[in-house]
């Protein structure tokens, strides 16, 4: 669980802040409608590790649900003491 939520955490609030502490230069829109923006951190890189931090959290959620649950042993109750 842990290395899932962190490679999400990685994936959008790290390199996120990297993007704009490095005031990546970005312009709304051009004359003819495309945007344009040139992050210091490539998209495709992002998106990959929260799809990666994704599949490991799916893969643990099969595993939790396939796996046996853990067999305790119950103990006996106790016989009355005698007063």
């Amino acid at each position: 669980m842990g290395l899932g939520g962190g490679l999400m955490l990685l994936g959008i609030v790290v390199m996120g802040l990297i993007n704009d502490l490095a005031g990546a230069p970005h312009v709304p829109v051009e004359e003819e409608g495309a945007i344009v923006a040139t992050p210091v951190v490539s998209p495709d890189l992002r998106a990959y590790l929260i799809a990666l931090g994704l599949l490991v959290w799916f893969v643990y959620g099969v595993y939790k649900l396939t796996s046996a649950p853990p067999t305790a042993e119950i103990d006996s109750p106790a016989a009355p003491a005698d007063d």
